[in-house]
């Protein structure tokens, strides 16, 4: 028997014994927690200061700091990041009506955002905001989220691109402070825990920038802190503009049933006295599927429909250009048939693809087909050709009329119109306004809003949704050709329709 075999024995019934200190093994070094860690700042007096300010930076830029107790690396990330918790807060924040509701239950309501895996960052607002630390995930994974959203309920959530909403911070440019690295969570108070650690803001690894860079973040910043807050003051201005857009985007659908020739000319309704619009003489005539409009085309305009599809992992690269026209002139004398389909034979549709970018087709978020266009063959352009190409598309010698050779009405279509004008417009295509030897587009219409103001919602859908409510099939979605094509068979499909259950 040994000596420890001994001791046991003496003083198995006398647990105070044992835990006596004797001191004959090394003490170790107590752990204190990165939270309960005091750095020192470093004191300066204003005449040691330098002209230029100073904020902190807490990483280089490109460079990243982990703690060897993470237990996973970061994945890779762009430089673009949203506030977790004003992300944690996105269906309440910039959703409306049902699909609030259904996306909160969903994926918010009961732990499902938390659940997910968040790569976290945290970074530091100035110190005239107070210095707080944001906690930050990155912009990829939060587009993974509504990805995820949209798939699961066949919708199209998007970040606000708009910096002051500060939904997406663009941490990427030049002398911005970059986030550190934080840990990996999947769980509410993993992520708790792991804020907890974070340190307090210091002057220690101090960068220089320029004034117009630190203002540029602090406004950033600013905007990240507010992300989050409920907005109750501008809610009024809100809802007074949200009634506007959807006041035009009301009359922009009558003005298309016009256009058409389904609704009466809309001068003669303006001209007209009050009582002889109150009670009409005449009964209006009825749209007849199996005839002719009832009324004059308004102005024959020629309606010409845009999809533009960019490299998706950067959005300034046009690969893809759909356009095709539809002559109101070709539908005189034609009747409708049913959705349209007799005017719908009438679209002609192009397809344009860039050299330079031939081989990128998008996988990441969307399924890319650019090899297969379904109404007629692909048109290759060089990148330098496209403004000159896409631009003719808008001029051709039907467009004009008279012996002046004066441009016939053009009107825009687009589903989320405002997102192709923006891509046009990176390819030098500017279709907004007058200038020099380019069309001036009468009007603008957007499938996605007129479709949800017909049908009552709130929330616009995508555009295969849309095909999908009208009965109709879509083929090889997010080919620039195709979806131009079928923006102009919805937007015909849906004014008849809608011109038929108004009777």
């Amino acid at each position: 028997m040994g000596p420890a075999d001994r001791l046991q024995m003496l003083f198995a019934q006398d647990e105070a014994f044992l835990q006596i200190n004797t001191r004959l093994r090394p003490e170790a070094e107590p752990f204190t927690p990165a939270a309960e860690q005091t750095l020192q700042p470093v004191l300066e007096s204003p005449e040691d200061r330098p002209d230029q300010l100073q904020i902190p930076v807490l990483e280089d830029k490109g460079t990243l700091k982990v703690s060897p107790s993470d237990p996973a690396p970061p994945s890779p990330h762009d430089g673009t990041f949203c506030p977790i918790t004003a992300l944690s807060r996105f269906p309440y924040h910039h959703i409306r009506g049902d699909l609030m509701q259904t996306v909160a239950g969903r994926f918010f309501d009961k732990g499902q955002f938390w659940g997910r895996t968040w790569d976290l960052y945290y970074i530091h607002a100035p110190p005239r905001l107070g210095g707080r630390p944001i906690v930050l995930v990155p912009t990829a994974q939060a587009r993974k989220l509504l990805k995820d959203i949209n798939l699961a309920l066949d919708c199209s959530l998007s970040l606000p691109a708009d910096e002051e909403r500060g939904l997406v911070l663009q941490l990427n440019r030049d002398g911005f402070p970059q986030p550190t690295f934080l840990g990996q969570t999947s769980d509410r108070p993993t992520k708790d825990s792991l804020e907890s650690t974070i340190p307090q803001a210091c002057n220690y690894n101090q960068g220089l920038c320029d004034q117009e860079t630190y203002m540029a973040f602090e406004k950033m910043m600013a905007a990240a802190l507010s992300s989050a807050k409920t907005k109750t003051k501008t809610k009024a201005k809100k809802q007074r503009l949200r009634f506007q857009r959807e006041v035009e985007a009301g009359d922009a659908v009558r003005r298309a049933q016009c256009y058409l020739g389904l609704r009466a000319d809309p001068t003669d309704i303006i001209d007209c006295k009050w009582d002889e619009q109150k009670a009409p003489e005449v009964e209006p005539p009825q749209l007849a599927l199996d005839k002719p409009a009832p009324y004059t085309f308004f102005e024959e305009p020629v309606f010409i429909s845009i999809d533009v599809e960019v490299n998706e992992r950067c959005h300034t690269l046009v690969t893809e250009v759909g356009i095709s026209t539809l002559d109101t002139r070709d539908l005189i004398g034609v009747a409708p048939g049913p959705l349209g389909e007799n005017w719908q034979s009438r679209i002609k549709s192009r397809h344009l693809r860039v050299q330079e970018h031939a081989h990128h087709v998008n996988s990441l978020y969307i399924r890319g087909c650019p090899d297969k266009f379904e109404f007629g063959t692909s048109e290759w352009v060089a990148a330098d050709n496209v403004s000159t190409m896409v631009q003719n598309s808008f001029a051709l010698p039907k467009f004009f009329d008279g012996p002046e050779k004066k441009l016939r009405p053009l009107v825009l279509v687009g589903h989320s119109l405002a997102s192709d004008i923006q891509y046009l417009e990176l390819a030098d295509v500017h279709i907004i306004g007058e200038s020099d030897g380019k069309p001036q587009f009468a009007d603008r219409i957007d499938t996605a809003t007129s479709f949800m103001i017909i049908r009552g919602e709130t929330e616009p859908r995508s555009l295969g949704a849309v095909i999908g409510e009208m009965g109709m099939t879509g083929w090889n979605l997010h080919n620039a050709g195709n979806d131009a094509r079928y923006t102009m068979q919805v937007l015909v499909a849906m004014l008849v329709k809608h011109s038929i259950d108004s009777q």
